[in-house]
């Protein structure tokens, strides 16, 4: 799974978008390249599916797919069941109980792929690296120095910010040996940098795979783990692209060992097969739609409520894969500060009811013409929805635009690629907008949701954005976990008071492994490690006992 953020506060941040590239001329796809790589290895290499990768410079990149992680650590893990911190490549977190200093412990021993040592300078260059070239740079934007005293790491902030920690322990915040930094251009670094990880990048063919090899130096401080030292897998082969089909026959013969993400359409045949282990591998992934209070007839809250209410998830859900489950919130199960109540209090307030839908409408002062569109002044009611080009999306629309027609209302649907429906929003160029978010902490999304244009003027579907802002401030210097959650909670109901914003689907995904190794450690977050794999004196990785 791609780990992308489909937001468009940042113009760098990218959806999540699960698109490969065509392979190059060595490897052209399919089982060929996995059946070649068998041959050679003798099962010794462990192949992988997994999407195109951007670079390995895991600050400057803003996208990173799940089998990168192979090759950069995070500061710190999750636990997927509390979302509270872990060891990773630090060994110790400690923070004040006023939230404004933080201490991170890096133990001897730890070694990069090229034999130098990890050092708690490393950590240092590497965030004052990520606060130059990062697009997540915002998410530790607030440190104010940092100090070394022996393997500790001390480091201050300005202010307390809760969602700087999450920051550690994602994919983009590891570290980078310091003197590669200082002496490697930025271009360089994209892919010849060595990020302090269990494998390393032996040989990259563009568009088509990575060969990576294990680092002899590796040691980690992650407790779900129980080998914290040198991966016992020392060669893994990851390919960029391949049909479908041939992938879902593939690990299933041997051509492949691991899909990072099971095709849907054959998610069912998979889960049957007793050769192939399928697990949940999502984080928080919420799609949902935006209404444009700056377009004709949406200016009345009455016509947003309506569309709101004739929206019918359930019904929806059933024209579409088995990952998509309907959404009656914006802050997801998986994501930090989810509060239970708030997809009951949802659907009591803002759930399907056509009735209601009609009544709104009748009470905007609309009544039906001859061709059953609503009407007022001489003029339809009709609407734009401006829509993703992929499947799933596209029945999504046509979902909607049934559920619209049953109460009068003609919705028009144009289909473009992901990152041009994002931008008309930012834009403001838009009547209903189909957009995606995937992130599993509530400060990016809020702000995401909240602060959609630059200018307060701007705002197409926050009504209060000085209100919202506090509100998010306040959130976000709340030290307390527990006091934090009903805060969110108070800005999702606000915005869904506004009649802009509507939750719909909530998307998971799933990863398969061939079910002959054993070993491999795995979390519904999307969590995979190869540490604890078992392999023989040869290195074999195949129904080892």
């Amino acid at each position: 799974m791609k780990k992308k953020l489909l937001v468009v506060l940042l113009a760098t941040v990218v959806a999540i978008a699960f698109s490969f590239t065509g392979c190059g001329s060595k490897d052209k796809g399919g089982s060929s390249a996995a059946d070649k790589e068998k041959t050679k290895a003798g099962g010794k290499t462990l192949i992988i599916k997994d999407g195109s990768w951007s670079g390995i410079d895991l600050f400057q990149v803003s996208d990173w797919n799940d089998m990168q992680c192979l090759v950069a650590d995070s500061v710190l893990t999750k636990d997927p069941k509390t979302g509270k911190a872990m060891p990773g490549i630090a060994s110790k977190s400690v923070w004040s109980k006023d939230g404004k200093t933080w201490t991170l412990t890096f133990p001897k021993g730890m070694k990069y792929s090229t034999g130098k040592e990890l050092e708690p300078e490393d950590f240092v260059a590497s965030v004052k690296y990520g606060l130059k070239v990062s697009p997540y740079k915002d998410g530790y934007s607030n440190i104010k120095n940092m100090e070394i005293k022996g393997r500790k790491v001390i480091v201050h902030f300005k202010k307390f910010h809760a969602d700087t920690e999450f920051n550690f322990m994602t994919c983009f915040t590891g570290i980078i040996d310091k003197d590669e930094i200082d002496s490697m251009t930025k271009d360089d670094m994209l892919w010849g940098c060595h990020p302090y990880g269990a494998y390393y990048v032996d040989k990259y063919e563009p568009g088509a795979y990575v060969i990576l090899k294990a680092n002899p130096g590796y040691k980690t401080n992650n407790p779900k783990v129980k080998n914290k030292g040198v991966c016992p897998i020392k060669r893994i082969k990851i390919v960029f692209s391949g049909e479908d089909f041939t992938l879902a026959k593939g690990v299933q013969n041997g051509d492949y060992d691991v899909l990072s993400t099971v095709p849907a359409n054959y998610y069912k045949e998979l889960k049957k097969s007793d050769k192939v282990t399928v697990k949940e591998a999502a984080g928080a992934q919420v799609y949902y739609a935006e209404l444009n209070t700056t377009k004709g007839a949406l200016k009345d809250a009455k016509v947003r409520e309506a569309i709101i209410r004739a929206i019918d998830r359930e019904t929806m859900v059933k024209h579409l894969n088995s990952y998509e489950k309907p959404a009656y919130s914006l802050i997801l199960d998986k994501c930090l500060n989810y509060d239970s109540s708030v997809p009951s209090w949802y659907k009591a307030k803002y759930g399907y009811n056509k009735d209601a839908a009609l009544k709104l409408l009748k009470e905007a002062g609309y009544k039906k013409n001859k061709d059953g569109i609503m009407e007022k002044n001489g003029k339809t009611l009709s609407f734009t929805f401006d829509d993703r080009d992929d499947t799933v999306a596209k029945r999504v629309g046509q979902s909607i635009q049934k559920d619209l027609k049953a109460i009068g209302i003609e919705m028009k649907i144009s289909t473009q690629e992901w990152s041009y429906v994002n931008q008309d929003v930012v834009d403001g160029n838009f009547d209903i907008a189909y957009l995606g978010l995937g992130w599993s902490e509530p400060f990016l999304l809020m702000d995401n949701f909240c602060m959609r244009q630059e200018k307060e003027k701007d705002m197409v579907s926050n009504l209060d954005p000085k209100g919202q802002k506090a509100l998010i401030q306040k959130a976000r210097e709340t030290v307390d976990y527990e006091a934090r959650t009903p805060i969110i909670t108070q800005l999702q109901k606000k915005l869904f008071d506004y009649k802009t914003i509507i939750p719909l689907l909530a998307e998971n995904n799933y990863r398969c492994w061939r079910s002959e190794i054993k070993g491999v450690v795995w979390a519904t977050n999307g969590d995979f490690y190869l540490n604890d794999v078992k392999t023989d004196k040869n290195g074999n990785f195949r129904n080892v006992k």
